[in-house]
């Protein structure tokens, strides 16, 4: 398998697999073993449907399906989200989206997540990849010491901004804030990375909302130094798959008329492995 490093120490790129087809087993684990080394992995040049794309994800683990389930109604299935601003949709995605990491406001955090690319813009609508495990590697000891052993509330509702589409009642009553380290083992590698999620952490430890949101600022510039970043310029076809215990992400705004349209599917960890450690 021949591979391309995108990034400083994270994020590679694949040339010549086919997510259409079958993996054999040998092909699945080099490819799984690649993108936990790796935290994102892109495989451009694909051409799959939803079954085939749903075939892909589940191989790695229980298929995802986002917790504010009012995003989900207009879908075909629930475990492919579409994220488009193509004419007629009701939900248009088009807009700058912050620094964040899938679902850390849910007991068992979605593992992965996996975008499709369909439609590509020429200009804006990248995404933005921060290496957390390079980040808490290169953290200076005073701000280490700030961190360890710590934890945060993570909240579903945005930080400082709200969300494009509010969440209902009756998920404002589902989906309650939760704690989980601020520092995060991977499950698999024993690799420590930090846990960050700025539009999503509403306390640090013991620090004050007003006190959490600035120590937060300041992890963020840590995180999103430029070595600790890679910047995704969608083309039709690419598939990019990340992991969301060592990744955080962001979104750049698109230019008016720019047209973008991808499928978002994802996978938990097992039971024993999914509550953060």
């Amino acid at each position: 398998m021949k591979t391309m490093q995108l990034a400083n120490g994270f994020a590679t790129q694949t040339e010549d697999i086919d997510l259409s087809k079958p993996l054999d087993d040998d092909s699945f684990e080099t490819i799984r073993d690649l993108w936990m080394e790796n935290r994102v992995v892109v495989f451009p040049e694909q051409q799959l449907d939803d079954d085939q794309l749903i075939a892909f994800t589940e191989r790695f683990g229980p298929l995802f399906v986002h917790a504010q389930a009012s995003l989900l109604t207009t879908y075909k299935r629930k475990e492919v989200m579409e994220l488009s601003n193509l004419d007629g949709v009701a939900r248009p995605v088009e807009y700058e989206l912050d620094w964040h990491t899938d679902q850390t406001y849910t007991p068992q955090p979605v593992f992965a997540t996996i975008l499709y690319g369909i439609v590509a813009p020429k200009e804006g609508g990248q995404t933005l990849f921060s290496d957390l495990a390079g980040a808490y590697a290169s953290m200076p000891d005073d701000m280490r010491k700030k961190v360890d052993g710590v934890s945060a509330v993570y909240s579903a509702e945005p930080r400082p901004k709200a969300r494009e589409t509010p969440l209902t009642e009756e998920e404002k009553a589902r989906i309650l804030d939760c704690a989980h380290p601020l520092i995060r083992t991977h499950p698999y590698l024993d690799r420590k990375a930090l846990y960050l999620s700025p539009l999503h952490i509403k306390t640090i430890g013991n620090l004050s909302e007003d006190e959490s949101f600035e120590f937060l600022k300041e992890l963020t510039a840590h995180a999103t130094r430029p070595e600790h970043v890679y910047r995704h310029t969608w083309s039709v076809g690419d598939v990019v798959m990340w992991d969301n215990t060592s990744v955080m992400h962001s979104r750049t705004q698109m230019p008016s008329g720019e047209k973008r349209y991808l499928k978002r599917t994802g996978f938990y960890l097992p039971d024993e492995l999914a509550v953060p450690f």
